[in-house]
């Protein structure tokens, strides 16, 4: 088990709060889809997990420890990584520069650096560069890397944000609708990524509306209606049950 959430309780109204005693656990080396409809709180979940809010109640597990109160960056750096719903790249920078401020290390000395014209090909980046021209091969960019995030297409805007995700360490990653408003061509790509990604032993927990994306990838689907959480091995099930078709008409 790489994550418990346990009786978690969040939401604004305290007769009826958005999520309402929730409790489940994942596995290590394994890919979980969380659906619901529109407002149903998925992303305030990904929010409770990440640290950018915390839970009335409850209790938040990852590897062993107990990281209800620690906040987002310190969550990070314990292997807890994320993209969002709205890409978040620095729009100046390069691919290769966006891939190298994501990676560990002193941000702060990066972040100065960035600022510099030509810091990527200072001698002390090199090792970074070279692990970025990596990434670059891994997830379909190479073609782009020197190019600036607005130079490039949003499907590899969605790459890119994966590939800082994975950049930076994170044993676990939370994606946000990752392959929402991209050509199938990348939806292709992501899904060959991910797959590798739980070959290598990550565990993936990944919003998303593209029922024939989550049944590519997914091992297990959550479902979150009305604060609670359904879980589902498979989107056969998930179809068929009568809350599903419910909470969709």
């Amino acid at each position: 088990m790489i994550i418990s959430l346990k009786n978690i309780v969040f939401g604004f109204n305290a007769t009826k709060p958005l999520l309402d005693n929730i409790t489940f656990s994942m596995e290590k080396g394994s890919v979980y889809a969380l659906l619901g409809s529109n407002g149903a709180g998925k992303t305030t979940l990904f929010n409770l997990i990440t640290g950018f809010i915390r839970p009335a109640h409850g209790e938040i597990v990852f590897n062993t420890e107990k990281i209800t109160s620690l906040p987002p960056f310190q969550r990070n750096r314990m292997g807890i990584g994320r993209t969002f719903q709205h890409v978040r790249l620095i729009g100046r920078l390069t691919v290769l520069e966006n891939l190298i401020l994501a990676m560990p290390g002193n941000k702060t000395d990066h972040w100065g650096k960035a600022l510099l014209p030509g810091f990527l090909y200072r001698a002390s980046y090199r090792p970074l560069q070279e692990k970025a021209y990596e990434l670059c091969e891994r997830f379909f960019l190479s073609q782009v890397k020197h190019a600036r995030i607005a130079e490039i297409s949003y499907g590899q805007q969605k790459l890119l944000s994966l590939a800082c995700c994975v950049a930076n360490g994170a044993s676990m990653l939370l994606l946000d609708e990752v392959v929402a408003g991209i050509q199938p061509e990348y939806r292709r790509k992501i899904a060959m990524i991910i797959r590798q990604l739980k070959e290598e032993g990550k565990t993936i927990f990944f919003i998303e509306h593209n029922i024939e994306f989550v049944s590519e990838i997914a091992d297990s689907i959550f479902f979150l209606h009305e604060g609670k959480i359904t879980v589902f091995k498979n989107v056969e099930v998930f179809r068929k049950d009568k809350q599903v078709m419910d909470a969709y008409t």
